[in-house]
């Protein structure tokens, strides 16, 4: 099953933040969650998207998955711990 598709236990907006902060959220994210939860975060800063969060994801052993937003304005990046 998907990520997108799974229930959220929350969404967090970064939109409109560069890095390092939706990096930041993400780490405060994983924490406040539970092994096996998925959590969304709505980013519009392309290098977070696609180099830094799978980085973390990558090194914290999260699964994720990026989805673009319908209108192209910024993507859903779900978390898996």
């Amino acid at each position: 099953m998907a990520l997108k598709d799974e229930k959220l236990v929350k969404t967090e907006d970064c939109r409109g933040q560069k890095c390092p902060y939706p990096n930041l959220s993400a780490k405060k994210g994983m924490k406040e969650i539970s092994e096996g939860e998925v959590i969304e975060f709505l980013i519009d800063y392309e290098p977070a998207v696609r180099e830094s969060l799978p980085t973390l994801c990558n090194a914290g052993g999260w699964e994720c998955e990026v989805v673009d937003d319908e209108g192209g304005k910024f993507w859903h990046f779900f978390i898996k711990k």
